[in-house]
């Protein structure tokens, strides 16, 4: 809807943006992140989102912290927490003793 026009609901994905943006800015003022991936169903939000986290997250963090960090949009969709785990348990089930 948001991409359609809806007011209402540009409204939501902003605000969501926003507070999602402030976690991870948390987030990367603690780990110190070299890449901010935003991945499974909320990707499919969009670069409305996505503006709207990058916008909290430059704000929030030091410039030091953010400098050169890329917040992207996962290529794998929906997919994402799936692959992950399954990377998780491969590492996990292949690991050195």
């Amino acid at each position: 809807a948001a991409a359609a026009g809806d007011f209402a609901a540009a409204n939501l994905v902003r605000e969501g943006g926003r507070r999602l943006g402030h976690v991870v800015a948390s987030l990367v003022s603690f780990l110190n992140p070299g890449m901010v991936v935003i991945g499974g169903g909320v990707s499919r939000l969009g670069h409305q989102l996505l503006a709207e986290v990058r916008s909290a997250v430059y704000r929030r963090s030091l410039p030091l912290a953010t400098g050169n960090l890329p917040i992207v949009l996962s290529e794998l969709g929906d997919l994402a927490g799936v692959i992950g785990a399954s990377w998780s348990a491969t590492d996990q089930a292949f690991a050195a003793a």
